[in-house]
């Protein structure tokens, strides 16, 4: 797992590790499930944890009923004993990343296992990680998603070569907000392209070999620092 939405971690506890629990409602069947596949140290110092998490739920659910003869309409919601699936990789004290923003229920499977933790969705201040990296040698900011702008481009999403040295909209970008910004530049000893989001998702397309302990290593090096602030 090389992609996935952050979400921080306050929390003091030391490791993770996997259970299921099984309950009945109204005579249906739900069970929770946080297993851990693989751990492994970082060069960090932490230790980083890889797994996948599902919980069952009621979906709702609407059925429509045409009558052949008269073709009168009735519409009815119910609901039915579905599900939610994510992968994730975690660094206990610092953060969950899950594979989508539906996977986010694993957040709360988290704090419920962890008393007094707390783990809350990150934003990413993409204004203050660009304005680190992006005049740097060697790196190439090939995407940047721009909002709050004033003029006639308010907002946008500009894709290319070195895009912020660009005559026609390289201006406009400094002066707006961010809320994409993918890199193509050497870090931790390689050569990544990635993309990130302000809504706290982050993905490394290249190397396409990234192992889950190296995107751990990644996100608390690279990317946590940039979280804002409440």
């Amino acid at each position: 797992m090389k992609a996935g939405v952050i979400g921080a971690i306050d929390g003091t506890f030391d490791e993770f590790e996997s259970f299921h629990e099984n309950t009945e409602k109204d005579g249906n069947r739900f069970s929770r499930s946080f297993q851990i596949e693989e751990s492994k140290p970082l060069d960090t110092g932490h230790v980083g944890y890889k797994g996948e998490a599902a919980i069952h739920e009621v979906e709702d659910t609407e059925t429509v009923e045409i009558d052949p003869e008269t073709g009168k309409i009735e519409v009815s919601e119910g609901g039915h004993v579905g599900g939610k699936y994510t992968e994730f990789v975690a660094v206990p004290g610092e953060f969950i990343a899950v594979s989508s923003g539906s996977g986010t229920f694993a957040f709360q499977l988290v704090q419920e296992q962890h008393p007094g933790t707390f783990v809350e969705r990150i934003e990413i201040d993409l204004n203050a990680y660009a304005e680190k990296y992006y005049r740097a040698e060697g790196v190439n900011p090939w995407q940047v998603g721009f909002y709050g702008n004033i003029g006639e481009a308010e907002k946008g999403v500009v894709y290319g070569e070195d895009v912020f040295s660009d005559g026609e909209v390289g201006d406009v970008l400094d002066r707006s907000y961010l809320n994409q910004l993918g890199l193509e530049y050497e870090i931790q000893g390689v050569d990544m392209k990635m993309t990130m989001a302000e809504s706290g998702y982050v993905e490394v397309y290249n190397p396409s070999n990234f192992k889950f302990d190296e995107y751990a290593t990644y996100i608390v090096d690279e990317i946590l620092e940039f979280a804002k602030e409440e």
